[in-house]
């Protein structure tokens, strides 16, 4: 009996023993584990904001693709882990998926139908192409049948200088840069131009050209929005004649010295990147100018590259006076 006793005893020692040294261990597993389960879904979930990026492809150099949008150049960085569909070359348009440091998480070819722009994503994984559900996807017909016979897309009236003819496409530059637009069988030609006529082009959001004609003296580069029915009538006929009869009455009420107003000068405080002849190409804050210099131009000096000047320029970008800038 004494030694059932001391057996039970024993026995008891040894599991208040194991109690003792397994629960520290038993509750620092758990708190482990709720750490692992509340760290794994807030920390792999956010992502960093990113923006896509449709636009044309100016340069490779190296490792970073220069292209140019609707806001100027951008200067995006292809690591190892970019995800490129093909290899790209000058002129090709492309839509990249870019981090807040511009560096490119996906790079492909750009569909047909999209147009130069950037949109901006909020922290989630990789887009992808959303798959409405069916209770979402019943209603949307019901609405846009009626409205899309009615309207046509925005089309924009561009009034530019022609700066090269590659092709199918114009080449021109305007307030914001440069802008490539396309010459279908279906584009009004009004007649053929050539490298630095001013022309006034209305173009379509995937930058085909509907109508093209010569602007006139008067008018100044400039990007103007029109939306409205889809109809195809050529704007420049009726454009002449009623400037014609609105010219023809306003003769007869106002005086000559009306007609003869002063051109719109603007003064651009910019750097020289390139002389060209008697041109001076300037990067401004949205893009590149080129403005030419005449006999009539009032140089306060000798410029070359680099330097930040001041000029007073007519609508035709043709230079009245051209100065250093004061620095800052």
């Amino acid at each position: 009996m004494s030694f059932q006793k001391g057996f039970r005893s024993f026995l008891r020692f040894i599991v208040c023993l194991g109690v003792l040294f397994a629960q520290p261990l038993l509750t620092k597993a758990a708190e482990d584990n709720g750490a692992r389960l509340a760290q794994d879904p807030s920390q792999l979930s956010p992502s960093a904001k990113t923006r896509t990026v449709v636009a044309d492809l100016l340069m490779i150099d190296g490792a970073f693709y220069v292209i140019r949008g609707d806001r100027g150049e951008v200067r995006i960085e292809v690591t190892p882990e970019t995800q490129l569909s093909e290899s790209f070359t000058f002129g090709d348009r492309i839509k990249a998926i870019l981090l807040p440091n511009d560096e490119a998480i996906a790079i492909t070819r750009a569909q047909p139908g999209e147009t130069i722009g950037t949109t901006s994503q909020a922290p989630s994984t990789a887009p992808s192409i959303p798959t409405p559900s069916p209770s979402s996807s019943l209603p949307p017909p019901k609405k846009s049948v009626p409205s899309t016979p009615a309207t046509a897309p925005n089309v924009r009236t561009i009034i530019a200088d022609l700066l090269m003819v590659d092709g199918n496409f114009y080449i021109i530059r305007g307030d914001y840069g440069e802008i490539q637009i396309e010459v279908t069988p279906k584009t009004q030609l009004s007649e053929s131009f050539k490298f630095g006529d001013r022309i006034k082009a209305r173009i379509t959001p995937q930058d085909q050209a509907l109508s093209i004609v010569r602007a006139t003296p008067g008018e100044s580069p400039g990007v103007l929005l029109e939306k409205g029915p889809l109809l195809s009538t050529p704007t420049a006929p009726p454009v002449e004649t009623s400037s014609e009869s609105e010219s023809s009455t306003s003769n007869k009420d106002s005086s000559p010295t009306e007609s003869k107003a002063s051109p719109k000068i603007r003064t651009v405080v910019s750097e020289i990147l390139m002389i060209d002849g008697d041109f001076y190409i300037l990067r401004g804050e949205q893009g590149e100018i080129r403005i030419e210099v005449t006999s009539q131009t009032v140089l306060s000096e000798s410029f070359k590259f680099g330097d930040k000047i001041k000029a007073r320029i007519l609508p035709n970008n043709r230079a009245l006076s051209i100065e250093r800038a004061q620095s800052d």
